[in-house]
């Protein structure tokens, strides 16, 4: 009995050094992507934060992510209060932040500026291409939007579909 209250110490002391490896670790690269957010907001006149919820269990742990446009006090991003459109551009800004901090040659988006308006379009645009600079990541953007990717090395291929067939078009900047 006894050494079983003691390897019941020993794991319970070991699970409780893990869950706080796993919020510093986790509180770090939390501080890190915000930098980047807010930064990335700031571009689209907006403010922005993102936030550990129950952060004393790991199971209960989650992400909320706090917006404001247009001068408006940050408030946790939902569907009722936010446009499509700011919704659309907050998640970018935020997977944008979130992927430097992920190693991976390519990545891709669907139709991200669906709900955006031209402008949020053109900013978002101009966040990809300024998130790959210094990079040889590649990105793919899927967009039915006749959107202007400015940047060095940027190679865009259009694909129009007419007559049931897919022509696709190579565009250099």
């Amino acid at each position: 009995i006894e050494e079983v209250r003691e390897n019941r110490v020993r794991i319970l002391k070991e699970i409780e050094e893990r869950q706080k490896k796993w919020r510093e670790v986790t509180e770090k690269m939390l501080d890190d992507i915000n930098v980047r957010y807010k930064q990335l907001m700031r571009r689209l006149q907006a403010v922005g934060e993102c936030r550990l919820v129950n952060n004393h269990d790991i199971e209960e742990a989650g992400l909320e992510i706090y917006v404001g446009f247009k001068g408006a006090v940050p408030q946790r991003l939902d569907p009722y209060t936010h446009s499509g459109g700011e919704r659309s551009s907050s998640v970018m800004a935020f997977l944008l932040a979130l992927q430097q901090n992920i190693i991976s040659p390519f990545r891709a988006v669907d139709e991200f500026d669906l709900h955006m308006d031209p402008q949020n379009k053109e900013a978002v645009s101009e966040f990809i291409v300024s998130t790959m600079e210094g990079t040889k990541d590649q990105y793919m953007a899927i967009t039915p939007s006749q959107i202007t990717f400015k940047g060095q090395d940027v190679h865009i291929v259009m694909i129009h579909k007419s007559e049931n067939v897919s022509v696709p078009r190579i565009v250099e900047e």
